[in-house]
Formats: C-alpha cells, sequence, structure tokens
C-alpha cells in the first residue's frame, strides 16, 4: 500500500473495530475519497487491503460493505480456537516462569482498568497479548504458527463484542483461572480452563448476534406502514 492508502486503511479499520461504522454499513469510494480528499486509487487499496483482513465483504456491482458474521461462522471460528488455544496453554504450564507468570498478572490488571471505560477495542489488544505470551512459553512452534493465523482471521470478530460488554468482566475473571492453574503447573486444568473460556465466549457471541437479529426483525416489522 502507499501510504495514503495505508491513512484511509488504519482510519476505516478503526471505525470498524470501534463500532462507528457498523456492520452492513456500505463503504462508497468515490464518497470516501471525497472525505479524505485523494483519487478512488488508494481508497480502493485500502479496501482491498481490509478485505484482507476479513473486515469488509466487495462484492461485484454492489460495493463494500462491513463484514456481517453469521452465528454459524462465529461457533465454528471458536471451537478450532478452543482446541487449539487449550493444547498450546497446556503445553506451556511446563515452561512458563515467573517473569511471565509477572507479566500476566499485569495484563489483567490492565484490562480490568480499560474495562472501566468499556473500550472494546483496547480490551481486545490486551487480551490477544495475554494469551500470546502464554502460547510463547508452549515449545510447540508450528502450534503456535496456526494459532496466529487463525486469530489474524477472526481479527473482525471483535466488532461483536460490543453487542456483549458484560462478557468481557467474565472473560478477564476466567484469565485469572487460567493464570492459577498456570501458576500452580497444573497443565491439564490450564488447557481444559482455556477450552472453556473460549467456547464461552464463543457462545456468548453467538447469543448476542442472534439477540441483534432478533432486535433486528422486531424493528423491521414495527417500521412497517400499514396497508389502507
Amino acid at each position: 500500500m502507499t501510504l495514503r492508502s495505508s491513512e484511509i486503511y488504519q482510519e476505516l479499520r478503526r471505525r470498524i473495530l470501534t463500532g462507528e461504522l457498523a456492520p452492513g454499513h456500505r463503504l462508497v469510494v468515490r464518497r470516501l475519497s471525497e472525505e479524505f480528499g485523494c483519487s478512488d486509487i488508494p481508497v480502493r487499496e485500502a479496501l482491498r487491503s481490509l478485505e484482507g483482513d476479513d473486515l469488509i465483504e466487495i462484492a461485484p456491482y454492489r460495493g463494500a460493505q462491513v463484514r456481517i458474521y453469521r452465528p454459524d461462522e462465529v461457533r465454528e471460528a471458536y471451537l478450532i480456537r478452543a482446541n487449539l488455544e487449550a493444547a498450546a496453554t497446556g503445553a506451556a504450564a511446563d515452561f512458563v516462569d515467573d517473569e511471565t507468570l509477572a507479566q500476566l498478572e499485569r495484563l489483567i490488571e490492565q484490562m480490568d482498568d480499560v474495562l472501566s471505560t468499556e473500550d472494546v477495542t483496547g480490551f481486545s489488544a490486551l487480551n490477544r497479548e495475554f494469551h500470546e505470551l502464554i502460547f510463547c512459553a508452549c515449545p510447540y512452534r508450528r502450534l503456535q504458527e496456526l494459532i496466529s493465523n487463525v486469530w489474524d482471521g477472526h481479527v473482525g470478530m471483535v466488532t461483536v463484542m460490543r453487542l456483549h460488554p458484560e462478557r468481557l468482566h467474565r472473560s478477564n475473571e476466567e484469565h485469572r483461572a487460567i493464570l492459577a492453574a498456570l501458576r500452580a503447573r497444573d497443565a491439564e486444568l490450564a488447557s481444559r480452563l482455556a477450552c472453556q473460556h473460549k467456547l464461552r465466549v464463543g457462545d456468548d457471541l453467538v447469543a448476542a448476534l442472534m439477540e441483534e437479529d432478533e432486535r433486528a426483525a422486531r424493528t423491521a416489522t414495527t417500521d412497517e406502514v400499514p396497508l389502507p
């Protein structure tokens, strides 16, 4: 990407992840080029990069829109992540050192801080750092790469967290339980807790999506104009 397209990409990415641009929002190239004061070319480059991040969808004759996740996609994604991350967390239990444990504790405290401001994007970044720190202690590099690739492919799902903010508080309590298991060098417990943690996140996000769909359906029904 050129410098200009990179700037546009970063700004649109921020808007999507913070919820400023909601799922289904159309991204019109001409309007964006006018907003950013540039030609269509850097805007199209930025949109292609966002499509590569799976944050938007670009369809022929319809243009680009912010990605809408289906419940079955979220369920599958978190089933995959639960099993991969459970394996890595359990494997890390015998290798995680005291310095890493202290870092994990600090990250949990930082997540508590951002929760007070309902900063979902900030929490997501700290959450990823927390789990990646654990995975780095795992001796299996291929497993680490698989998890990183899967996580990158699901980055847009952080937008769903906005529909279920109370989940974040429970998530951080689960982080504390995982940390306690790692401190105890209990690989089996750490693995089981990591698996349960990720599956619960998936279940909550699926529930949030279904609730949002039901709310949208009720609104559509309410907005219908009655026949004379």
